[in-house]
């Protein structure tokens, strides 16, 4: 005999039940149960994925759901008075009480959240068809009312029950969880209640986790839900057995209640729900003379490429290929697709707001290119359809549209009013517990002190292609992980727990850009809920990206991307500033200018081309060409990145440019013979072994999946058709394995690269010819990640562009061009100065002109605006500094200000100024009494506090500027720290930021601040054997001296605390000036990397910024010492004589960098070299621009090469 375990919960009851639905579908296989059900709490998130898995194992799903009943309606929300719902188990039948079941779960989550998602009984009663109802667990109304006493109100609920849902589908639920003592007694007056009313019973287990060896890691999972740890007494916890167990457990469990057990499989007979995949639910689209879709499409094709070609008749090609894909659209039924797309696109291009040119392999076709959906001719880059929809395989387009991020949610709002709230909505997805995060929390849920868990989490190996390598690969495979797990006990039991929670989801979001649409309310196809965070319209689906596609449903990915913001934001200002209107689809694709910024390597805000890595390919290749963009941003990736060189070096050299067969050249000629992209593996398959280009995108993706079957058939059909197009076998076999296999598994998508190759171009464009405007739209759209504003102003000055602090007179909300070459920070940027207080500012004062005085300012400005926040964020940032007084002065005198305002405004409301007004215009100078407090004057340090408490950042200069050389000289500058330093107590000064007290489990505090000194910043802990010793002297911007050691984990570094000391300022600075160790002139840095940045792994010929050639060295020859500046003997060495800093071969990567850092900041006109003697020859690497040579720049480098 067996049984149907049909009320259990996977990881889906969001860290309630644990277990992916595949893995309770496998432990019922394993016990050879006929079907199981799901039944999550409150959501149906599972209902796709468990019903497919099930369908995949040969086991019948029931799908259900253990809603929560209202104790009066789901309108009802009291405080202390609804807040205890009942328990119901809900299974579907059939299609009609699955229906049901999504109506109902989807009005508890809309209507009746109240901490939960409530039904009630008139909801259940209108929906009740197609269901089977169970009382459920201890929670239900049933067991409640048993429990409370009250036989009589447990046997009205039970009735209730059968009046919905009908004696036939109605089963008294009985648990065997003998820990609950109140289990016992609920399951004793339900079979005497299930005897009085004819109620069959059923047994069920309410499982929360698949196999009884998933018990303690779901125990630690209910303390991460909770925030308990697991020692603690008082907290929820699930005593007993909660796995889908074994029928002979359950047949000993359940032996005086007959029929339990048979009762769930005739349940499980009852429920026959077939669900629809891959069903058409594109909705329809009302063309304006209500015209076949099919007519229309083409009508608009034929207008829009008319005028893509200005007007001209179409060529044969174009004819044929729009011929050609207007067909397959048609015989594939996707011509309302391709009209929804273009109608949204049609809208937000005529409300300015900017589109991208494509993305993804959409590009390919000349329908899109025709409605205005794609920018580039896809005929003229060499894109196929195929790529896009492959007539040998249907499946539902995929066009991916970029909108600036700015206005994104305007072409959201249209297509919501087009086709209907209801009909619309964005889509769920899970976050998952990744191993770090396992990690922590599982330490937390343990109560292991934050240092041990913080230090585990840190051993963690880095991402690969940026995804980790699961727990359990790691603890085998990598050395450290695998030797932390196997020798210390404490870290063995975190990490068990852990591997068997990683993956387990553990909250609800929304999709960043994924929106379903529907002709129909979605609720006929998914169940919806309110967003995580939302307001009332932000409507999410219940079911994520995956099971709504394979439903049928119609899914478009809105993407806001920045970097169309900022084109957009930049030809505004271009516009304003110079009155100039670009129209930036129509650019001099061959512009001098632009490709001279590529060559150069100065990409910083440009598409995709600003990594250091890409900055440097960029200066090695010295782009001339779109396609050489384009192929950039193909190769850029992990794997095909192998082949830059060789991409480079054909461009330089084409004439040794090799190919596998002169078949191949007409194809990778443009590429230099590297096989960048997708399509050239299609025209490979179709040239050579005769495919057709859908059999060959068929072929692609097999390679793609690696799967050996499907590798085996894709093999020998190629070699099959290469030979009956005349090539010998053996041959064929070397093309699929030296071509076909390893290009086809990472080649890119020509389409995307080259619509995205367009924005970098684009970006590039507006950067070389606008620099002004282009770095102002650029911070414009960073303003809110100081890290990035910071390196951006830093470019900035590079670049001969002043970056100067917000003016009350001259700032505006964001940043601001005010002259050539000048750009103002905006008034929004000084924290705690709102939207509301900087419109009044600024309407004040384009109304009046600027401000005189702050006499004046206080006159104009409402006075409801001027209070002490305020008055004080604008004054401490230096906004107020037009006027000339101290800043302390001002924002003292807030009150003083506020009172003045005020006085002025209320008596011009009352009509009380005539006479002064009679007196100005007589021309007759009047002025109120008006005083600021006498006040101290602010010092300079003060004033940079300031600045970074109101801006973020130091504006001015750096608090240590001018300090290097003293620091050097009295500790270890942060940059100076090397990886032969990690492990080793060293002696660091600096100032402290980002003070966290932190309350370990054990009861203890301990802290983690950031200390800064002019060339870098690090972490520093405190752990709680130090931190009593040491918290009085953690004191946020102080300057200290501190002891500790230098640590290092996975290229996270950070200083364990053993001592603090407080020093001065002033007095450094003094002390400094006596030993002639203080350099005013000492280049100001805005952008403080940390020390795990300047720590980074680089290859020596890598480092950014650097040149490398080689040059010949004969046996004995002498390289110049530094400073000699000698000259260098060899073949092809410049007759200009550089300074040349001569290294050793064995040179260590990370000095290599503090010498790129030290040259970086001594900028003049001496051309240097670096020398790195390696075998015979000699690597040179030249520094692209002057260095300033003096006393403090030898000096410096000394202490670099530690001498």
């Amino acid at each position: 005999m067996t049984y149907v375990n049909l009320h259990g919960h996977s990881h889906y009851s969001l860290l309630d039940g644990l277990g992916t639905p595949a893995r309770h579908v496998e432990r019922a296989i394993e016990l050879g149960m006929p079907a199981i059900a799901l039944t999550e709490h409150g959501n149906m998130h599972s209902a796709v994925e468990f019903y497919q898995a099930a369908k995949k194992a040969g086991i019948k799903p029931i799908i259900g759901c253990e809603i929560y009943v209202a104790t009066r309606t789901r309108f009802d929300k009291t405080p202390h008075v609804d807040v205890r719902p009942f328990h119901l188990t809900l299974l579907a039948k059939n299609a009609v009480g699955y229906k049901n079941l999504v109506e109902i779960v989807t009005k508890a989550n809309l209507e009746g959240f109240y901490y939960k998602p409530r039904a009630d009984y008139g909801l259940l009663k209108a929906h009740s068809e197609g269901l089977i109802a169970m009382s459920g667990c201890l929670q239900g109304n049933v067991p409640r009312a048993i429990l409370s006493g009250n036989e009589d109100e447990a046997e009205e609920v039970a009735k209730k029950h059968i009046e919905i849902f009908g004696k036939e589908n109605y089963f008294l639920e009985v648990q065997d969880h003998p820990f609950f003592e109140d289990q016992a007694i609920a399951n004793e007056g339900i079979v005497k209640l299930g005897k009085k009313l004819d109620i069959p019973i059923v047994a069920t287990n309410d499982s929360h986790y698949p196999r009884r060896s998933d018990t303690e890691a779901h125990d630690v999972l209910l303390c991460i839900q909770t925030g308990n740890i697991v020692t603690d007494d008082d907290r929820m916890k699930y005593n007993g057995d909660f796995s889908i167990r074994d029928v002979k457990d359950m047949e000993v469990a359940f032996k005086d209640i007959p029929g339990a057990l048979e009762n769930t499989l005739k349940v499980a007979e009852m429920c026959n729900l077939e669900l629809e995949f891959d069903q058409d639910l594109i909705p329809a689209f009302d063309t304006p003379q209500n015209e076949d879709p099919k007519i229309y499409l083409r009508q608009l094709c034929e207008e829009g490429l008319t005028a893509r070609l200005n007007g001209k008749e179409f060529p044969k090609e174009y004819r044929e290929r729009l011929d050609y894909e207007l067909g397959l659209i048609e015989k594939m039924g996707f011509s309302t697709y391709f009209l929804i797309v273009h109608d949204f696109i049609r809208f937000a291009k005529s409300e300015s707001i900017v589109v991208g040119p494509g993305r993804g392999s959409a590009a390919g076709s000349i329908v899109a290119y025709s409605l205005n959906i794609t920018e580039l001719d896809p005929l003229e880059h060499g894109l196929f359809f195929e790529r896009f929809l492959n007539p040998e395989r249907i499946s539902m387009p995929d066009i991916d549209i970029d909108f600036a991020d700015d206005r994104r949610q305007e072409v959201l709002d249209y297509v919501v009013e087009k086709y209907g709230r209801e009909n619309v909505a964005q889509i769920v997805t899970f976050g998952t517990m990744a191993p770090k995060a396992a990690i922590r929390d599982v330490g937390r849920a343990l109560g292991y002190p934050y240092a041990d868990v913080d230090r585990l989490s840190k051993l963690v190996p880095a991402p690969i292609l940026g995804k980790h390598s699961p727990l359990r690969v790691s603890v085998k495979e990598d050395p450290e992980f695998k030797h932390e797990y196997q020798t210390n006990p404490r870290s063995e039991k975190l990490l068990d727990f852990a591997m068997q929670l990683e993956g387990t989801v553990r909250h609800s979001g929304t999709h960043a850009c994924a929106v379903v649409i529907s002709e129909k309310p979605l609720i006929n196809y998914t169940p919806l809920q309110r967003a995580s965070g939302g307001g009332e319209n932000d409507v999410v689906t219940q079911y994520s990206m995956k099971p709504i596609e394979e439903i049928g449903l119609l899914k478009m990915d809105f993407l806001g991307l920045k970097n169309l913001t900022i084109i957009d934001k930049t030809k505004k200002i271009v516009k304003r500033t110079k009155e100039v209107e670009i129209d930036i689809n129509n650019l001099d694709m061959e512009d001098k200018k632009t490709f001279k910024l590529l060559q150069a390597g100065e990409t910083m805000g440009v598409f995709q081309l600003e990594s250091d890595g890409m900055r440097r390919y960029l200066k090695e290749l010295k782009p001339t060409k779109f396609e050489d963009i384009v192929a950039m941003g193909a190769l850029y990736r992990p794997g095909p990145m192998e082949w830059i060189p060789s991409y480079i070096k054909g461009k330089h050299n084409s004439k040794k440019i090799k190919y596998l067969h002169k078949s191949f050249e007409g194809i990778l000629a443009g590429t230099y013979g590297v096989a960048v992209y997708q399509e050239q593996i299609l025209q490979i398959a179709r040239d050579f072994a005769g495919f057709s280009l859908g059999e060959a995108d068929i072929l692609r993706k097999a390679v793609g999946k690696k799967i050996p079957k499907l590798l085996a058939e894709q093999c020998e059909k190629f070699v099959e058709g290469s030979v009956a197009q005349g090539h010998k076998e053996k041959f064929a076999k070397e093309v699929f394995e030296k071509v076909i296999e390893p290009f086809a598994g990472y080649g890119f998508n020509k389409a995307h690269a080259a619509c995205y190759g367009l924005i970098a171009y684009h970006t590039a464009y507006l950067k070389a010819h606008f620099p002004t405007e282009f770095m102002t739209a650029l911070m414009c759209a960073d303003y809110g990640d100081t890290d990035k504003v910071v390196q951006e102003i830093n470019k900035c000055e590079e670049m001969g562009i002043s970056v100067l602090p917000p003016s009350i007179n001259e700032s505006f909300a964001n940043f601001t061009v005010t002259q050539s070459k000048i750009v103002r920070f905006g008034l929004t940027a000084i924290k705690g100065l709102g939207e509301g207080p900087v419109k009044e500012i600024i309407a004040t004062r384009d109304k009046g002109g600027p401000f005189k005085d702050i006499e004046d300012f206080a006159r104009r400005v409402p006075f409801s605006v001027l209070n002490k926040k305020v008055i004080q964020a604008l004054a401490f940032s230096g906004a107020l500094d037009d006027f000339g007084k101290d800043r302390s002065r001002v924002a003292e005198s807030f009150e003083e200000i506020n009172k003045y305002a005020k006085y002025i405004q209320v008596s011009d409301l009352d009509g009380q100024t005539d006479i002064f007004g009679a007196l100005v215009d007589q021309g007759v100078e009047v002025k109120q009494e008006f005083y600021l407090k006498d006040v101290p004057e602010s010092t300079q340090l003060e004033r940079l506090k300031w600045e970074k408490d109101y801006m973020g950042m130091y504006i001015s200069q750096h608090p240590l500027h001018g300090l290097k050389k003293y620091i050097r000289k009295k500790c270890y500058l942060l940059a100076d720290l090397e990886k032969k330093h990690e492990g080793k107590i060293v002696k660091v000064m600096g100032l402290i930021s980002g003070v966290r007290k932190i309350l370990t489990r054990s009861g203890d505090y301990m802290a983690i601040f950031v200390l800064e000194d002019p060339s870098a910043k690090i972490e520093v802990a405190i752990f709680p054997k130090s931190y009593n010793q040491l918290a009085s002297l953690v004191v946020e911007d102080r300057a200290v001296i501190l002891e500790g050691k230098f640590d290092a984990r996975r290229g996270s570094h950070q200083v364990v605390c053993n001592s603090i000391k407080h020093v001065s300022l002033e007095m450094m600075i003094e002390k400094a000036k006596e030993l002639k160790a203080y350099d005013v002139d000492e280049k100001l840095n805005r952008y403080i990397p940390f020390v795990g940045e300047l720590l980074k792994e680089v290859e020596v010929t890598e480092i950014e910024a650097f040149d490398v050639s080689e040059v010949e060295v004969k046996e004995g020859e002498v390289f110049g010492k530094p400073g000699a500046g000698g000259e260098i003997v060899g073949k092809g060495v410049e007759e200009v004589k550089p300074y040349v800093i001569a290294l050793p071969s064995d040179v260590d990567k990370e000095l290599l960098v503090k010498i790129k850092q030290l040259v970086s900041e001594h900028k003049g006109e001496q051309h240097v070299e670096i020398h790195i003697p390696s075998e015979d020859k000699l690597r040179r690497i030249k520094v692209p621009f002057g260095v300033s040579i003096d006393n403090n720049f030898e000096e410096s480098l000394n202490v670099i090469l530690g001498k």
